[in-house]
């Protein structure tokens, strides 16, 4: 609002001098005029000023009411947002009681990993001893093979040589026709005897060349079971350590600070 300045006239402008006065009353009365409308210029000045002034203070409360509406909506937003941390609050509570929970099962979880673990390397060591002893059998076996792939051999070189010996034979003795071929009769019979132990001993090699593959892919396979197991421990202790370093650096756990109030800060007009 703006300020309104008085304008006034002399007063000579509304009191003419009249004819039948005098010289002395004349001057009397245009300086009580003069004193009067000095008078009321200041007391109309004064008035100007209280109105001006009365309008700057109205001015002044309608900022200061549109100041403390604002804050009273600061307030109020204030009052949500510490609310809404409260709730924030009481979630990673609950949040904290279920990753220490986690926490206790990944450990039981852990202990009952590594009992299982000592119980696979128990069970690969016995593995092991049985394929050691599997493969002691099988060596032995092979050898029984060999010294009758041998036998077998110089069998078959007996045989040769009987056969040649009854051919000679029959062919400058026929009368010793009939004893030679009983003896190759025995011969024959003694080599089939040992063909069919051969075969016999070649048919357990053969069983025993698919146990130890049977034990060599057990063997394996519990290897892996155990890798895969220790593994997964390990990935458990390393996820273990990473939420409780979380848990630890959660900032949640420090005190909660009130915010500082907008209103002590705020001058009011």
């Amino acid at each position: 609002m703006k300020s309104v300045e008085p304008v006034f006239d002399f007063p000579e402008d509304f009191y003419p001098a009249g004819s039948g006065a005098s010289e002395t009353d004349i001057r009397a009365l245009e300086d009580t005029i003069a004193r009067q409308s000095s008078e009321l210029n200041l007391r109309l000045t004064e008035i100007l000023d209280l109105y001006n002034i009365q309008a700057r203070q109205t001015d002044a409360l309608q900022v200061a009411r549109e100041e403390i509406e604002r804050l009273k909506r600061t307030v109020s937003e204030l009052r949500n947002a510490m609310a809404e941390q409260g709730t924030a609050a009481v979630a990673n509570q609950e949040e904290i009681k279920r990753l220490k929970k986690d926490r206790a099962s990944l450990s039981t979880q852990r202990a009952l990993a590594l009992l299982e673990t000592e119980t696979m390397a128990d069970r690969m060591h016995a593995m092991q001893a049985t394929l050691k002893a599997g493969e002691a059998n099988a060596a032995s076996a092979l050898a029984q093979i060999g010294n009758l792939n041998s036998e077998l051999a110089a069998a078959m070189a007996e045989r040769f040589r009987l056969v040649a010996t009854v051919h000679g034979e029959k062919r400058r003795y026929s009368q010793k026709t009939s004893f030679w071929e009983d003896k190759v009769k025995s011969a024959e019979a003694k080599t089939e005897n040992q063909e069919m132990r051969v075969k016999h001993l070649e048919e357990v090699r053969r069983k025993l060349d698919t146990r130890i593959q049977v034990l060599e892919t057990l063997r394996e396979s519990e290897r892996e079971a155990a890798e895969r197991k220790n593994s997964s421990a390990k990935r458990r202790a390393k996820a273990l350590s990473v939420v409780a370093s979380v848990i630890s650096a959660s900032p949640h756990q420090r005190p909660f600070k009130r915010p500082p109030s907008r209103l002590s800060d705020t001058p009011v007009m």
